[in-house]
């Protein structure tokens, strides 16, 4: 009994060797591979500017430092585009069909989400309503996706409705608390890139956007009228890199906190050719006219500008913060 009892406990310490030692060199193994992974990081530039646009369309909020979050670019408890104006159907206005929509400005006050624009009171929205059995929830369409809003209430419709003119719009929020769009579920025409739990609330596809200056730049440069970033519309923009550089990034790192994953360069639309400083159409369709004529990667297809993005690693970022990429 004494040697069938010592023969059970070497074989009993054997295995528990043999465990500790696979597990120490898968830890070695994960070890070795992040540490070559970030030797592939290089520091293509800074971070220029910070932008938030919490009302899907409307204009943005200028910053110096913000919260990066799985679910969009976050400051004062105020997250990137989680608030939508949308038609009586569900699906949402754009600033395509509503140019005023980009002359829309946002700021906070507390735990409150003011909206000003052109002639109008201030509307004053609550950032996180609670939800009740009164609470009116409305199935909500962006492009071909749907989502939850929660209606922001008859004084919200009111002032949308009388500052576009007339009776339909209203304006939900996507609250904290509420389920956000998985954007790998989102179908596109080329395929998506994005894997599960890449979350969004009122974003055409990924949570941030990124564009470099120096695609802005060269872009002006063939421009008879230069326009400004805004607009544009990203959350990011960096300084440093040569233009277009952004189309080859796999993977990005701001500072020693935030990683991001690129997901697909930004298809443009219409809206570029709205002037956020007036809220004008150009007549020329410009910038987009020009964007076609050298950013498509097919005749006859949108023209790409900027990328769409993904966060890996949540953290804070600020204006002048070191970014390095892994290329693709």
């Amino acid at each position: 009994m004494c040697v069938a009892n010592d023969t059970h406990i070497m074989s009993d310490s054997t295995v528990f060797i043999a465990i500790v030692s696979i597990s120490s060199a898968k830890i070695a193994f994960l070890f070795y591979c992040r540490r070559k992974k970030l030797q592939k990081f290089e520091k293509i530039g800074t971070i220029k500017s910070i932008n938030q646009f919490p009302v899907k369309s409307g204009g943005p909020i200028h910053l110096d430092s913000a919260k990066c979050t799985i679910t969009g670019l976050h400051y004062n408890n105020i997250t990137d585009r989680h608030w939508m104006v949308i038609r009586r159907s569900g699906s949402f206005l754009s600033a395509r069909q509503e140019p005023k929509l980009v002359l829309i400005k946002p700021s906070s006050d507390g735990d409150n989400l003011l909206l000003d624009a052109p002639g109008m009171p201030t509307l004053v929205l609550p950032i996180c309503p609670p939800i009740d059995k009164s609470s009116k929830l409305i199935k909500c369409r962006v492009l071909n996706a749907y989502i939850t809003g929660l209606y922001c209430g008859k004084d919200a419709e009111s002032w949308i409705a009388k500052y576009l003119g007339y009776d339909g719009p209203s304006i939900v929020v996507s609250t904290p608390y509420m389920v956000k769009r998985d954007s790998s579920l989102v179908v596109k025409k080329f395929g998506n890139p994005a894997v599960e739990g890449d979350l969004s609330a009122f974003a055409n596809f990924g949570a941030y956007m990124i564009l470099s200056q120096s695609s802005l730049d060269d872009l002006n440069t063939r421009l008879e009228k230069k326009v400004t970033m805004t607009r544009f519309r990203p959350n990011i923009t960096i300084d440093g890199c040569g233009p277009y550089d952004e189309d080859n990034w796999a993977e990005m790192k701001i500072g020693n906190s935030v990683y991001m994953r690129m997901l697909d360069l930004c298809d443009r639309c219409s809206l570029t050719t709205v002037d956020p400083a007036t809220g004008d159409k150009n007549t020329r369709r410009q910038p987009l006219a020009t964007l076609k004529s050298y950013r498509c990667v097919m005749e006859g297809i949108v023209p790409f500008f900027g990328v769409n993005a993904a966060i890996d690693i949540e953290g804070e970022i600020k204006v002048g913060d070191p970014v390095y990429v892994i290329r693709k």
